[in-house]
């Protein structure tokens, strides 16, 4: 991918947009090709290989960490402030340019994916006609709606969890829908069968129609590449358009993941006399701001 041969349209992507919007097949081939240690040096005796990236973008992957696909750790770590030109910077000052020449296309792909995306959260989609069954017939309620000629289904938050944390994720929707009366959209739960491109559909489903994105953070969590690809879309997403989108919730011990630092957590497992975590999660939820707002001030 020489700078020189790549389209200003795309330079201009590359300088504007962060790693995080590659998605799983890029950095599958990012993992094959630079995990393998190599064992001569670039010209400037820089490690040709994930090494050679934590070099360049200070990060050292903490001792006794399993070393297991040390790119993806990488990935944890910077995605969220690389952009894709830096990081193309550093594959080629490691001079790796067959890894950059090997991704281009999957990068361009990605990045036009994300600008797509972007694009129909700017410019909803209108409401899908009876019978016209097609890849926006994404949950269950799309069904009822289009059959009905409804306009698609909106929800205030997607919830975003972890099979091991399904405890937590109950507690969450037995809270929310039942005591709260909000709309919440699961994966498991509420995703049509044989719906096609299972991420790609559900980063569409929450972009255009979820108002927030929950995450019930926990270490299992954060080992999944699924979960952390839809958890990084989303917040890139909502960085390029300005609006708050993630509500992080910690319900047990666990290690906060980089990339969500940055985010005022809400604490299910610390008693704080000054802070009902429930409820600071009902007041920003809630479509009702009057309702909200009454909610706080009653509290006072």
């Amino acid at each position: 991918m020489d700078p020189t041969t790549v389209p200003d349209e795309h330079l201009q992507d590359f300088a504007n947009t962060t790693i995080s919007i590659l998605r799983l097949p890029t950095r599958e081939r990012l993992s094959c090709m630079l995990n393998a240690k190599k064992v001569i040096p670039s010209p400037e005796n820089i490690p040709r290989d994930w090494r050679g990236l934590c070099t360049l973008l200070n990060y050292t992957i903490p001792s006794g960490c399993d070393p297991t696909d040390p790119i993806d750790k990488i990935f944890k770590f910077c995605e969220a402030k690389t952009t894709i030109a830096h990081f193309i910077q550093c594959l080629q000052r490691i001079d790796r340019y067959d890894v950059v020449e090997e991704t281009e296309e999957l990068i361009i792909s990605d990045v036009k994916y994300f600008k797509e995306q972007c694009s129909s959260l700017a410019n909803p989609a209108p409401a899908v006609a009876p019978n016209d069954f097609d890849i926006n017939i994404i949950t269950l309620d799309d069904i009822n709606a289009s059959n009905n000629g409804l306009p698609l289904s909106r929800y205030d938050a997607f919830l975003l969890y972890d099979k091991a944390d399904i405890q937590s994720a109950t507690a969450v929707v037995e809270k929310l829908e039942t005591d709260y009366k909000l709309k919440l959209c699961l994966k498991d739960r509420d995703l049509r069968p044989g719906v096609m491109f299972e991420y790609q559909s559900i980063i569409k489903l929450i972009s255009d129609r979820c108002n927030w994105l929950i995450i019930i953070v926990s270490n299992d969590f954060s080992k999944s590449p699924w979960n952390r690809f839809i958890m990084n879309y989303i917040q890139s997403l909502a960085i390029e358009q300005r609006i708050p989108k993630i509500i992080p919730c910690v319900f047990g011990e666990c290690t906060l993941p980089q990339e969500l630092k940055c985010y005022v957590h809400l604490f299910f497992n610390k008693d704080n006399p000054f802070c009902d975590p429930w409820k600071k999660l009902r007041i920003t939820v809630s479509p009702n701001k009057s309702l909200a707002l009454t909610d706080r001030l009653g509290s006072k």
